[in-house]
């Protein structure tokens, strides 16, 4: 600004400076005739001399500057107006609840040029993304960009805007834990803004100053601050404010047991977020205080009442709220009161309060709820040019398209949006960074894509497990892990087939809790005791190498766990995330005869677990879950959606026709994929086909090419999150869940590489992965790796090539008309029959996840 501003200051010369002077003269002799004739009085003089002198100065100045200062102004006022209208929309949006969407407009602003330009407009842009920032989670942007908007307002002279965004800093502090610093910073802003400070600032402020003083133990300083802030916010009509001032005068007079006291600030609360249409986030806050007053009172049914509208006005928000670390640091914001939640629905259930029930399903529904609900029906593939200008799909067939090229994939079928992405020359410049950045942008549209989707459609059907257990003859269980910091537990939820429920609560502590943790990877639940030493792992079954880039996995305690015969982990486990009544159902079913379905709905923490392997009966070699049942996994109830009424019998349904079967074998051992492809000539005929490109297994993926019923593909994986998950096809090829989302899978589709079931396991996001993809396009049930598979020669020839013999009965049992899950069942304990008792690791890593879990009622 100074350098422009040089650049169109007007000259001055002598000639200037000498009618200047002469005018000043001219109009002080005026202005002193002036005064004698209508005062005659001396003392009017001085008077005269100095409006004459302001006058001169204000004339001279506008007449050196008014024209290119005035014209400068007039061009920023123009150029500024419609991203300040941007702006405003993303207030709006945010307001709304649509963090995501009002982040897509603040970051397109601040990418303009011309914000650059304009300091103003700058700093209010740096303010509103440190806003959404702190509403995402990421305090660290929020934190740079409101250091940025102080160091602006500092240079400048508008008090109002500099102690508003000293007091935005102050809250970036006191969420950072920083409380000292928090508490100089927001007492600096009232200091900077006096009288000036903006009305809703001062009452904010006292709120910050109140929660200091509240969690530094200074009770009577926060009823102080705390009482300011609503006197101020209720002169001030800031009913928002006003609503979380009685919300925080009621948790100090909880503090202090004024029981009655709280109860009446948590009505004058309610009746100030009635007053307008207070946002969301407020009310949340609001049923948390309320949930507290009602525990104060005794009152547990109403306590449990405001948690599960917590609860839904949390879901509300998180399928607006972006993705990944925005998610997880809203999830972890309620996570303490969701604990609560689930413990108090649980108490009053088991005390005869079968009202809790419905809440308690209701709450599992609500904590495991995604964007999958609709997923499945959100169609990614265009097919006319002007819908790739709509709903963001233009910048995602330009991310596509990178990915493509990065992933060095330029062949491919025909299509409008394939050929686009596909016909891209590859770009062997792309830097990791830049591929980083590119999925993480396209998880963003792609979420806000399935968003939009959702709301297309108002009938959209609840996730109910008591539909699918009778549709399919299956238990449903489904399982979370819940923690409020100090206490962790597994909660969930089993439906048997004829829609009884019976929710369970399960602590997870000691050397339990230290064993859950090797299994599936969470460091902090291994901090607790230990289960004794870890066992040896066995290496007679140790194959050469496994189907994945996973030099460590035989250092890692989940390998330990995986690679030991000793079964009584397992049946602790089980103990752990299976209840009571299924365990008894379990243990007393016949392993040659008839078994019952299971469907398991894990969440992200609890993906990982092998289901397969848990041990219901220790003491049997037959006693572990995959002989006592039918298993398949699914992410989310919600891939269910629009099936419930069309379920097609397995039974039957290709027996005596195949059908027509792909493969892509590529990468792993030589001779397992020798064993896989005779498998699959003997069973499927002239009716497989098998492609010997990347390019080729992409023709047969065409949407618009032939139909298969079968797929499979044996290739290494990698455990890259979300829609960076990928399979190496070759040397210089991978296939990533990004790009799949441009084809179209059969109605089987076998992955038969190490972690290709793994899904993004980070608190908060949506389960994305391969399986998610290809379920959302075609296929109904994936047999993925859900670790490491091992591949090659064992130690002991008779464990050599485990998965590929594992893969080479599959193969026959589908061709015969075997339903997924039950093949894959079938195939796993051949092998181990073949070969006698052997380590999960063995056999237990493929998986069957399902959309349509067909399978016969029993086996």
């Amino acid at each position: 600004m100074g350098e422009a501003g040089q650049d169109h200051e007007p000259k001055s010369d002598g000639t200037r400076r000498r009618v200047s002077w002469k005018f000043l003269v001219a109009v002080a002799a005026f202005s002193y005739l002036i005064s004698r004739a209508l005062r005659g009085g001396s003392w009017y003089w001085p008077l005269g001399m100095l409006v004459l002198g302001v006058v001169v100065l204000t004339v001279r100045h506008l007449r050196d500057t008014s024209m290119v200062g005035m014209g400068r102004l007039l061009r920023e006022a123009t150029v500024a107006e419609p991203l300040m209208k941007q702006l405003q929309r993303a207030d709006q949006l945010s307001l709304a609840g649509e963090l995501a969407a009002a982040v897509e407009l603040v970051d397109s602003v601040a990418a303009d040029p011309a914000t650059r330009r304009l300091p103003l407009l700058a700093a209010h842009v740096a303010m509103k993304r440190s806003d959404f920032a702190v509403g995402q989670g990421d305090l660290a942007t929020a934190e740079s960009e409101a250091v940025a908007a102080v160091r602006h307002h500092e240079q400048g002279r508008n008090r109002s805007a500099h102690s508003e965004a000293l007091e935005k800093l102050g809250k970036i502090q006191l969420l950072l834990g920083r409380n000292d610093e928090a508490y100089a910073t927001v007492t600096q802003a009232v200091a900077v803004g006096g009288g000036h400070m903006f009305r809703i600032s001062r009452v904010r402020a006292e709120l910050y100053l109140a929660n200091l003083a509240f969690d530094q133990g200074d009770i009577p300083q926060a009823a102080e601050h705390a009482m300011t802030a609503r006197t101020l916010a209720a002169k001030w009509h800031c009913h928002p404010q006003h609503a979380g001032a009685c919300d925080t005068l009621a948790v100090v007079a909880l503090a202090e047991n004024r029981v009655e006291d709280a109860a009446t600030w948590t009505a004058e609360a309610d009746r100030a977020l009635s007053r307008d249409g207070s946002a969301l986030p407020h009310r949340v806050r609001h049923l948390i205080a309320t949930a507290l007053v009602s525990h104060g009172q005794g009152d547990e049914t109403g306590a449990l009442a405001a948690y599960l509208e917590m609860m839904r006005g949390v879901a509300e928000l998180r399928t607006s709220w972006g993705w990944r670390d925005a998610q997880a640091y809203y999830v972890d914001l309620y996570s303490e009161h969701e604990f609560t939640a689930y413990t108090t629905a649980h108490a009053l259930y088991r005390s005869g309060d079968h009202q809790a029930l419905d809440a308690f399903a209701s709450l599992l529904d609500l904590g495991s709820r995604t964007a999958l609900r609709r997923m499945l029906r959100g169609e990614l593939v265009v097919r006319t040019p002007d819908d790739i200008e709509q709903d963001g799909m233009s910048e995602i067939v330009g991310l596509l398209t990178t990915l493509a090229g990065a992933e060095f994939t330029a062949s491919g079928p025909e299509g409008a949006l394939i050929a686009e992405v596909q016909t891209a020359s590859p770009r062997p410049g792309v830097t990791s960074g830049q591929v980083s950045r590119a999925y993480e942008r396209l998880e963003t549209l792609v979420s806000l894509r399935f968003r939009w989707a959702i709301e297309a459609d108002d009938d959209a059907p609840v996730a109910d497990p008591r539909a699918y257990a009778r549709l399919w003859n299956s238990h449903v269980l489904q399982a979370r892990l819940v923690s409020n910091g100090q206490e962790t537990c597994v909660v969930g939820l089993w439906t048997t087939p004829d829609g009884t429920r019976h929710p369970f609560l399960h602590p997870v502590q000691g050397a339990a809790a230290a064993l859950l943790g090797d299994v599936v990877g969470i460091e902090s639940l291994r901090d607790g005791p230990k289960p004794g030493t870890p066992p040896e792992p066995d290496t007679t079954g140790e194959t050469e190498g496994v189907r994945a880039e996973a030099p460590a996995w035989r250092r890692t305690p989940r390998h330990r766990r995986l690679a030991s015969r000793d079964a009584s982990p397992w049946a602790t486990l089980a103990r752990l995330l299976l209840p009571p009544g299924l365990l008894e159902l379990l243990d007393d079913a016949d392993p040659s005869g008839t078994v019952p379905k299971l469907l398991v709905v894990p969440d992200s923490s609890l993906w990982r677990v092998p289901w397969t392997a848990l041990s219901v009966a220790p003491d049997d070699p037959d006693g572990y879950v995959v002989d006592r049942a039918v298993l398949a996994m699914s992410p989310s109830l919600s891939l269910m959606d629009g099936r419930q009424q069309t379920p097609q019998p397995a039974s039957g349904r290709d027996r005596g026709a195949p059908g027509r079967a792909f493969t892509f074998l590529s990468g792993v051992n030589a001779e397992g994929l020798d064993l896989e492809r005779t498998a699959l000539d003997a069973a499927y005929g002239a009716g497989v086909v098998h492609a010997r490109t990347p390019g080729q297994l992409l023709s047969l993926l065409d949407p618009d090419g032939m139909e298969f019923v079968v797929g499979a593909a044996s290739v290494h994986g990698n455990d890259r999150p979300g829609l960076a998950h990928a399979l190496r096809l070759d040397r210089h090829t991978t296939l990533s869940a990004a790009r799949m989302l441009t084809l179209r899978f059969p109605r089987t589709l076998l992955i038969n590489a190490c972690l290709s079931a793994e899904l993004d396991e980070r608190r908060g996001t949506d389960p994305l992965g391969i399986p998610t993809v290809a379920l959302c396009r075609g296929a109904e049930t994936v047999i993925g790796g859900i670790f490491p598979l091992p591949d090659g020669k064992g130690n002991n020839p008779l464990y050599s090539h485990p998965t590929a013999r594992i893969l080479a009965a599959l193969y026959q049992l589908l061709a015969e008309g075997v339903a997924p899950a039950t093949a894959l069942r079938t195939a796993q304990r051949r092998f181990r029959a073949e070969v006698g008792p052997v380590p999960p690791l063995l056999w237990a890593g493929l998986v069957s996840i399902t959309a349509s879990f067909d399978d016969p009622p029993h086996t």
